[in-house]
């Protein structure tokens, strides 16, 4: 059943990725790859949120579906490099080490976000 949880997680997040990018990135058409940016930063929330979920509030065996699955799904990591090396390769370092500090950098301020709005939100 985890197996099953995994995919349809997976599928699902990425679907949501795919759909997510096109919609940001055509309301803000620019060079950058922000949709991208701002998936990995939405997921790390989500991450943020959810990681310590598990601990008492959510059952385990949604982990497989919701972090594994969808957040491996929907976040663009990947696809996140990809961009920094062409960027490289195209010798345009500025953007490769902009693209390195924001998502990197935000994304961290992200997943520290959804902690404490997770911590937040069951603290009453």
């Amino acid at each position: 059943m985890t197996y099953l949880f995994v995919l349809i997680g997976g599928g699902t997040g990425a679907l949501l990725r795919h759909l997510s990018i096109r919609f940001f990135n055509t309301f803000i058409p620019v060079k950058y790859p922000l949709g991208t940016l701002f998936v990995n930063c939405l997921g790390a929330l989500f991450i943020g949120f959810l990681i310590n979920a598990f601990d008492g509030v959510l059952d385990a065996k949604w982990k497989p579906l919701l972090i594994t699955g969808f957040l491996g799904g929907y976040t663009t990591f990947s696809t996140y490099s990809l961009e920094t090396a062409l960027y490289f390769l195209d010798g345009n370092a500025n953007l490769a080490v902009l693209n390195l500090v924001l998502n990197n950098g935000l994304c961290l301020v992200f997943v520290l976000l959804g902690m404490a709005l997770r911590k937040t939100l069951t603290q009453k």
